[in-house]
């Protein structure tokens, strides 16, 4: 591995980009993160450091990401996304929806590594109301593992939340927030079949008609995380990308911290959802250069 870090520190420090990307793309995550520890050893810097000094812009944001270990990475986004003024509830909703409980207890060990704090008390700060509520809650409590879900049981659960949401004038926001913080996948998947059935109507649109910004945005991403992960983010990346602009730091973390989860079918999700576009193609309408060769070979990723 020794001259693989030397053939990174040339790569760094005379600037070539192109066999930057081939390199860095030639390796796994894990592969990178072992990088980057040798890399301290061999020059007594850190690799992330030089990325820093001898890059710029959106390709260095998203080179920086890479060889960062992905609980590091998640540590790192919400510490941005609650510093300054106000907060990036997109970021604390994606990454708190669509981690397991174990992985977000080691992103709270990380978070008071690096930044001495503790994760919930700071996001207690930055959040209030039911987003507040259905967030802690997620942070403190594992859900529910059954796979074999009870169908009364389940019935009874979609009649309380009509109940309890599009079958009275107001919402009772708590029986929300207590249900789809603790059931599984599976208990929410069979949950949704039932008042599809009974009520002519999904429980995405439920949640639409019945709840508006950050609470409605965090009860769909918890539906989507535990029954159509893909498809959720298919659905944010062209977001994303659509529109005057691109939401590069948004793309850059839906990319890498999916690029070696089920970005295969993320990108087939995509293209069933917007009329056969390539999502690749789609990206490259938005990005351009190295930034996008290197959002690119991660796409590809298997």
């Amino acid at each position: 591995m020794s001259d693989e870090v030397t053939q990174l520190e040339e790569n760094l420090k005379n600037k070539d980009k192109s066999n930057l990307i081939t390199f860095t793309l030639n390796h796994s995550n894990a592969e990178r993160v072992k990088l980057r520890e040798e890399y301290q050893k061999k020059t007594g810097r850190d690799l992330l450091q030089d990325i820093e000094k001898n890059t710029s812009s959106d390709f260095r944001n998203a080179l920086l990401a890479v060889y960062k270990d992905p609980v590091e990475y998640d540590a790192d986004s919400l510490y941005t996304a609650m510093k300054g003024i106000g907060s990036d509830k997109d970021a604390i909703t994606e990454i708190i929806c669509f981690r397991t409980f174990d992985r977000l207890n080691q992103v709270k060990e990380k978070f008071k590594e690096k930044y001495g704090k503790e994760l919930v008390p700071e996001l207690k700060s930055e959040t209030s109301g039911n987003y507040q509520k259905a967030i802690m809650i997620m942070l403190d409590k594992e859900r529910s593992k059954n796979s074999s879900p009870d169908l009364e049981n389940c019935k009874k659960i979609a009649e309380d939340l009509y109940k309890n949401g599009e079958g009275k004038l107001g919402t009772n926001d708590e029986v929300f927030i207590n249900y789809f913080t603790s059931l599984s996948g599976e208990e929410l998947a069979l949950v949704g079949k039932e008042y599809h059935k009974n009520y002519k109507r999904n429980l995405v649109e439920c949640i639409e008609s019945e709840f508006s910004g950050n609470d409605k945005d965090l009860l769909i991403a918890i539906l989507y995380s535990l029954i159509s992960p893909s498809e959720y983010f298919a659905r944010k990346i062209f977001k994303c990308v659509d529109g005057a602009g691109t939401s590069d730091d948004k793309l850059i973390r839906c990319i890498v911290s999916r690029s070696d989860v089920d970005m295969k079918m993320i990108k087939r999700y995509f293209k069933q959802i917007f009329k056969n576009k390539d999502m690749i193609e789609r990206v490259k309408e938005d990005t351009s250069g190295d930034y996008f060769k290197l959002l690119e070979g991660l796409m590809q990723t298997k």
